[in-house]
């Protein structure tokens, strides 16, 4: 007998404020970039519309008019207002609307947002979570963050939600740790999974072949950043490091792919130093073209102090480009030298970031090697597929126990 597939509606909703842009959404930003980007909370619901399901991406937003728009992938984006509470150092945000709106029209919430930085005050997670709970079921996704910072009645606070939530999606075994050790939450709980890739357009190609297809000089020599330009991300450290490693290794030159509020910090380091010609900003690019900036350059940067397991460590592996990240939470598992994909080190340290560049670039034979099984698995078909069962079980467990 054929199984007969659920449809079901699904909100994806991410927990932070304007998403961390920083910068309002307002109508114009959504359209030009929002809409255009190829952000995971995209991807996962480019796969579930593959399986014919209806989903939904919401964003909170300081703006106070609620408006829908069109993804490029076909799904649609819902902007809605929340209410800011300033306290402290961190405002208490909620959305009564957001709440009603999944509330009436959805089968099931996903917090696709992937660790909570609240640290003194309940945060868009906890709140969503109190609201939802047993009138639907709610997937929370845990990509780690300092959770050593939480005050305690914060980390109580923060059990007894993530206790709530029916499935908690994870990318990385400490995350897992994390939640089990830690915040006590049971196996049954806790779903191992990975963003979906595509793995047609992110692969190994040949230098002479990408720098054809970008129009770039074959004989030019890149590293590589992409990710938003904000605070956070290690961009200082790395143009410290970058100013003192070129005067040893001159014909390399420093791309930067994305946009945000570091950008004109950047632009002011390049000229303070006289590296205008070395550092080179790009914008925002799309990623059939950012694909090929992977093959055509000698080391991939993930250097921030937080974050979970990000598209680019994934992309950049499937690539097959040399990485260097930091000891944040799953990028260990799948960025290390026994894999050959790359080099860990210690966030903010310049020390390590110079000698693992020297490394790389003294052996470079010795990176880039093996692609992770888990990482070959992660295609839009395989993971909606995944995702789906886990959306049908916690759906069928609802029902039996409403």
């Amino acid at each position: 007998m054929i199984k007969q597939k659920c449809y079901m509606k699904i909100a994806l909703v991410s927990a932070f404020l304007d998403d961390g842009y920083q910068h309002i959404l307002d109508d114009e930003f959504v359209e030009k970039n929002v809409c255009e980007e190829d952000h995971f909370y995209h991807r996962i619901a480019k796969s579930l519309n593959m399986r014919n399901h209806q989903v939904t991406v919401f964003y909170i937003s300081e703006e106070k008019q609620m408006k829908k728009f069109k993804h490029k992938y076909g799904h649609e984006i819902i902007r809605i207002p929340a209410k800011k509470i300033p306290f402290l150092h961190e405002p208490i945000v909620y959305s009564p609307n957001l709440i009603n709106l999944i509330e009436k029209d959805f089968d099931v919430c996903h917090l696709v947002s992937g660790y909570y930085v609240m640290y003194k005050v309940p945060d868009m997670f906890d709140y969503v979570v109190k609201k939802l709970q047993n009138k639907m079921p709610i997937i929370a996704r845990w990509a780690g963050g300092n959770h050593k910072w939480l005050l305690p009645i914060r980390k109580n606070i923060k059990k007894n939600r993530l206790k709530k939530c029916d499935k908690i999606i994870c990318a990385g075994q400490e995350e897992m740790l994390v939640l089990k050790n830690v915040f006590e939450i049971s196996d049954s709980k806790i779903e191992y999974m990975i963003n979906p890739q595509d793995l047609q357009l992110f692969k190994k190609r040949t230098k002479i072949d990408a720098c054809k297809k970008l129009g770039v000089n074959n004989s030019e020599k890149y590293f590589l950043y992409v990710g938003r330009l904000t605070i956070n991300k290690g961009i200082e450290n790395l143009l410290e490091t970058f100013k003192r490693i070129e005067s040893i290794y001159p014909e390399y030159k420093l791309i930067f792919i994305g946009d945000g509020p570091l950008k004109n910090e950047i632009e002011k380091f390049k000229n303070i130093n006289e590296l205008n010609g070395k550092i080179i900003l790009k914008g925002r690019l799309p990623h059939d073209k950012i694909a090929y900036f992977y093959n055509a350059s000698a080391i991939l940067f993930h250097v921030g102090i937080s974050g979970g397991l990000p598209n680019v460590i994934l992309e950049g592996i499937a690539s097959k480009i040399p990485i260097i990240a930091t000891k944040n939470n799953a990028n260990t598992d799948f960025i290390n030298e026994e894999l050959g994909t790359g080099i860990i080190i210690n966030p903010n340290d310049s020390n390590e970031l110079e000698k693992a560049i020297k490394r790389i670039l003294d052996n470079p034979e010795n990176y880039a090697q093996k692609i992770p099984d888990k990482i070959k698995e992660s295609s839009f078909e395989k993971f909606a597929e995944k995702m789906e069962e886990v959306f049908e079980e916690c759906l069928k467990n609802y029902k039996m126990n409403s």
